[in-house]
C-alpha cells in the first residue's frame, strides 16, 4: 500500500487521538443525525431538498436515486486530474454540518455503486465522493471530490471532527484494509478552505504482527497557537509501540514503545499547511523496510 504524508496549546487544548479502531472526539452535539431520504429538506424549514444538491453531482440524477453520470471529480491522490464517473449509479449518503471560515457548511459523504468505477483495483465497483455546500445567500456546490484509495474508507468516527478554531473545522477519515496478521490505514485530515477542499495532513498507519511481537502505531492530532495566522499549527504524533507476542518464536521479542511527530504551519502565500519532518520521515522509513520484507 502506498504511503502518503502530505504535509498543529492553545486554552483548553484540542487533542484528537487516533487508535487502529477508535478516536476520541470533542463536540459532538455539533453533528445532528439526519435522514437520507433525497426528498427531506436540508434543514427545517428549508425548501431545498438534497435531491436538489445531490444534482449537482449526478446531472441526470433520478428520484430512485440512480444516475449515469458525474461531474468530473478529482480525487486524493490526483487533485490535478479530473474525470467523471460513468454508468448505471446508485449511491447512498450522510450529511454533516461544519464550520468553514465562520461560514456553516454542508458536507455531503456519497457512497457510488458502479460496477465500471475503478477498474483493475481492489476497490472497483465502487467510490466514495465528498461534496460540499453552501445554502446561503444562496444554495451552491462549492467543492467536490474522491477520496477512495484502497478496499475499504470510513469515517474515523462519529462524529469525524476535529476543530480547528472557533470559525472552522476538519473532517477525518481513512482507507484501509486487512491481511493475515496486518492491517493498513491511510489517514486523511481535511477542511474547506476559500470554498475548497484541502488537506491538513494524511498519516499512513501499519499494525502488524511478525515472530514473537506485536507492532501498534497510534496517531495523535494536536490544535497548536498560531498568533496572527487564519489557521493554528497542527502538531502530529504516531506513538510506535512493540509488544511482546507469545507464539511459535522464541526466545520472545522485547517491547518498546517510541514518539515521532511533526508540526505543520498554514503557509497564507501558498494557501496550504506545509512542514518537514525528519522524525515522521524515520517513521515513514520504519514502515516501509517492513513493508517490503
Amino acid at each position: 500500500m502506498k504511503m502518503s504524508r502530505l504535509t498543529r496549546c492553545v486554552p483548553l487544548l484540542i487533542l484528537l487521538t487516533l487508535g487502529c479502531f477508535a478516536t476520541e472526539a470533542h463536540g459532538s452535539s455539533r453533528w445532528p443525525a439526519q435522514s437520507e431520504d433525497l426528498t427531506n429538506p436540508v434543514r427545517r424549514g428549508s425548501k431545498t431538498t438534497y435531491f436538489d444538491l445531490l444534482r449537482e453531482l449526478f446531472p441526470d440524477l433520478q428520484e430512485d436515486a440512480t444516475a449515469h453520470k458525474t461531474i468530473p471529480l478529482a480525487s486524493l491522490n490526483e487533485p490535478e486530474q479530473k474525470q467523471a464517473i460513468e454508468g448505471d449509479i446508485t449511491f447512498n449518503f450522510k450529511p454533516y454540518w461544519i464550520n468553514s471560515e465562520g461560514r456553516r457548511l454542508l458536507v455531503l459523504w456519497v457512497e457510488i455503486t458502479d460496477e465500471d468505477a475503478n477498474q483493475g483495483t481492489p476497490f472497483q465497483g465502487g467510490a466514495v465522493v465528498l461534496a460540499v455546500f453552501a445554502l446561503e445567500p444562496r444554495v451552491k456546490m462549492l467543492d467536490a471530490m474522491r477520496i477512495e484509495s484502497d478496499r475499504f474508507v470510513s469515517l474515523w468516527d462519529k462524529p469525524p471532527f476535529l476543530r480547528l478554531n472557533a470559525q472552522s473545522d476538519a473532517l477525518i477519515f481513512y482507507n484501509y484494509h486487512s491481511n493475515a496478521g496486518e492491517n493498513f490505514n491511510d489517514i486523511a485530515v481535511l477542511f474547506v478552505d476559500a470554498g475548497r477542499f484541502k488537506t491538513i495532513t494524511t498519516q499512513f498507519i501499519f499494525n502488524f504482527t511478525t515472530c514473537g511481537a506485536f507492532f501498534s502505531e497510534t496517531p495523535t492530532f494536536r490544535v497548536v497557537a498560531d498568533p496572527g495566522n487564519k489557521y493554528p499549527q497542527v502538531l502530529v504524533k504516531v506513538q510506535l509501540t512493540k509488544k511482546p507476542e507469545k507464539n511459535t518464536c522464541e526466545p520472545q521479542a522485547r517491547g518498546y514503545t517510541r514518539t515521532y511527530q511533526g508540526l505543520y504551519r498554514w503557509n497564507k502565500a501558498k494557501g496550504r499547511y506545509e512542514g518537514h519532518s525528519p522524525q515522521l520521515d524515520r517513521f515513514d522509513r520504519f514502515n516501509q523496510r517492513w513493508l517490503s520484507s
